[in-house]
């Protein structure tokens, strides 16, 4: 681990310095305004903290004792995605074990990788799902591309996001679709007291972005911003924190992490009024290739979310697991 030299966004070498969380210095861009883990860590130092305890203990209680939760709200995030791009080829960065995959293997050719070896082992044994154990900066899948590239709560965990984005941009075509989450460090719970915001967790998340700071990311590395939304998350008490009021900052364009999606091609600079666009144009009109009908203007399930499934997500995951029962016994009688 080693002092940044330069933001890793802009490569401005003045940057302001924040506090230290857990011995992490933590400082703000003066220039592009990325706040930032103020070093650099390598690659076998991130390879050591996803290990199987980072998955069992240190951070998720028991990530795989929950598949069928996060399956459940993986099948939603997937019906979403359908409208958009109704198949093809899927490539999840950052996949962990698999689960996002599993269920939208039922829609896409889907391909995931992810930097844990334990997760990844897990992923190929478990699900029987193509996952790569490595970093989609290592070139492991040169020379193939995708129709959906997902980034579920992964670009705040890269050691180096610009790399990351521009490995992803040569993996997709024109008109491809890029779906990322990360948490908005200008939303309201970061901005109530950045040093307690609850995703500031370094050496972890090493990256917080806002709105300003993705779209520059997407416009360096040949992605257009075209929709952001939010999960609502306003307040962690009292009336905001109830799921009405969760559904109304949805609407308005407000929350604590935010889903993005941007589409391959020409990029645009990075500008407030389009930003400001993002936050309300219905997702039917995001990509630039035909989808099946209007989407529903409602938050993407946050795929790490502890949170039990609803009525409509059981009966989601209940569907996966049939869909994937009956394919086995089909080729078990073959």
């Amino acid at each position: 681990m080693r002092s940044r030299e330069t933001c890793a966004l802009c490569g401005s070498a003045e940057r302001q310095g924040l506090f230290d969380v857990d011995g992490y210095p933590i400082a703000r861009c003066r220039s592009c305004t990325l706040v930032q883990v103020d070093v650099d860590l390598e690659r076998r130092e991130l390879e050591q903290i996803y290990d199987e305890d980072y998955f069992r203990s240190e951070v998720f209680h028991d990530y795989i004792g929950e598949r069928e939760v996060r399956v459940a709200a993986a099948a939603e995030a997937t019906q979403t995605l359908a409208r958009m791009v109704p198949d093809g080829r899927l490539l999840d960065v950052g996949c962990a074990a698999g689960f996002f995959l599993e269920a939208a293997s039922r829609v896409y050719d889907v391909t995931g990788i992810e930097l844990s070896a334990f997760a990844s082992e897990y992923a190929r044994r478990e699900l029987g799902l193509r996952v790569i154990t490595g970093d989609v900066t290592d070139g492991a899948l040169a020379g193939e591309d995708f129709d959906v590239i997902t980034l579920w709560n992964t670009v705040e965990h890269v050691t180096d996001p610009l790399e990351a984005l521009e490995a992803v941009a040569r993996l997709s075509r024109p008109g491809s679709l890029l779906v990322l989450s990360t948490g908005d460090v200008s939303g309201p719970l970061a901005r109530r007291n950045l040093r307690e915001w609850n995703l500031m967790s370094p050496p972890y998340h090493l990256f917080f972005f806002s709105p300003r700071t993705i779209e520059l990311l997407l416009a360096k590395t040949g992605f257009q911003l075209r929709r952001i939304v939010y999960d609502g998350v306003v307040a962690t008490a009292g009336l905001l924190a109830r799921s009405a009021a969760r559904r109304i900052a949805t609407v308005a364009g407000v929350g604590n992490v935010m889903t993005v999606y941007a589409v391959r091609g020409e990029s645009a600079p990075a500008s407030a009024p389009r930003r400001l666009a993002a936050r309300y144009r219905p997702l039917r009109f995001v990509p630039r290739v035909s989808g099946r009908g209007a989407s529903r203007e409602r938050a993407v399930p946050d795929l790490h979310s502890r949170q039990h499934p609803r009525p409509a997500e059981r009966e989601a995951i209940a569907a996966v697991f049939a869909s994937r029962a009956e394919s086995r016994r089909a080729r078990g009688a073959r």
